[in-house]
């Protein structure tokens, strides 16, 4: 069998995984509509010995078998195979802020999307249109999303344990900079850069010193000029992460250095770019545009991509048309094995599989197109 075919059946075969899942959940909630409304809240208790399951799998099988089903347009395209479990469960969190008849708009937008993104694309796309659709439904989300902050320890084995944080995304975006930045001053030893981040963080959390300088945390925020001037609330990208309601950024944005980014009003893409800190300007313009791995699928921040040359340097090409970020990893991809890729002119980027399929990548603009 060729390699195209195998690969068409594999899409096939996932898509089935889809329908497996759209049924199974109207199954379950026909036997949950068949039990008796007092014994409805045990139905964790029937699914035990039917399906082997403990009480607490059995009622998460409830639970998001009735959200599917109470979002009927979602349900749908998941049994079509457009869109995968992850990504359906995704949309209905991220639609419950809005009311019916915003629900109504956002799905098939949002599935729409979702059919030819990865779930984290898909996440931020969907992230930032029900912002742009009800501001401040999703500001009442974060507020209450805010309340479940917490610091979690788990054991492992080995005499290991994992510390989870949950913290706002902003305070999270900041906190990671401060212990990366102190990991990368250090000399060079025997440890890779996670185990330095790892001892990195368990110092500043001890409270004990840091054999090295801390620097300035930094993180990247994109917002129109009309939300400086206090004209919009439009939301602001918080990159490696999306969009994010523009108040609870406000203190952070004020006391940040400015960076001026031109965007072509009918596509919303960057074009050119100053900074009252310069870095080289190639590089600054390339990762405005572009704020990810142009590799399909993959959402590594472009800051921490190699630029790489597209046609092979020639002593000539170190352009921005000729240069993209990819991660190392799809860097040598690209380099030491059978994948290559090409720069469209109008700026998208399109990847060649080793057996010949052509994925085009879609520019990923950083602010609205001009409504006109």
């Amino acid at each position: 069998m060729a390699a195209a075919d195998i690969e068409d059946d594999l899409v096939a075969a996932y898509a089935a995984i889809g329908k497996a899942v759209a049924d199974f959940a109207l199954t379950l909630m026909k036997l949950y509509d068949d039990l008796d409304p007092q014994v409805q809240q045990y139905a964790g208790d029937v699914l035990m010995p039917l399906l082997r399951v403990s009480q607490v799998k059995g009622n998460k099988l409830i639970d998001r078998a009735m959200s599917l089903v109470e979002h009927p347009v979602v349900l749908e395209a998941l049994s079509e195979g457009r869109i995968d479990e992850g990504k359906a469960l995704m949309i209905i969190d991220q639609v419950s802020v809005l009311d019916a008849a915003n629900q109504a708009i956002a799905e098939p937008v949002l599935i729409n999307h979702a059919a030819s993104h990865n779930y984290t694309a898909s996440q931020r796309y969907a992230r930032r249109y029900v912002l742009k659709l009800d501001a401040e439904a999703a500001l009442r989300r974060h507020e209450e999303k805010r309340k479940q902050r917490l610091v979690e320890k788990f054991n492992l084995d080995d005499g290991m344990a994992s510390l989870r944080v949950v913290l706002p995304a902003l305070d999270a975006a900041l906190a990671f900079d401060r212990i990366d930045r102190i990991a990368r001053a250090l000399p060079k030893d025997d440890r890779t850069l996670d185990q330095k981040r790892s001892d990195v963080a368990a110092d500043l959390l001890m409270g004990r010193e840091t054999p090295a300088p801390q620097g300035e945390v930094c993180v990247n925020l994109t917002m129109p000029i009309t939300n400086i001037l206090d004209l919009t609330k439009d939301p602001v990208m918080l990159a490696g992460y999306g969009p994010l309601p523009a108040p609870i950024v406000a203190d952070v944005a004020a006391n940040g250095i400015w960076k001026r980014i031109l965007t072509d009003p009918v596509t919303g893409m960057a074009e050119h770019i100053t900074t009252y800190r310069p870095t080289p300007a190639q590089r600054e313009l390339i990762n405005a545009r572009y704020p990810t791995c142009t590799m399909v699928g993959c959402n590594q921040p472009a800051h921490r991509c190699d630029l790489d040359h597209c046609c092979p340097f020639d002593g000539t090409n170190t352009t921005i048309a000729n240069l993209r970020p990819n991660c190392r990893h799809h860097h040598r991809m690209k380099t030491h094995s059978n994948w290559s890729c090409e720069n469209r002119p109008d700026g998208t980027h399109a990847w060649t599989t080793p057996s010949g399929k052509v994925i085009e990548t879609e520019l990923e603009p950083i602010a609205d197109p001009a409504p006109f």
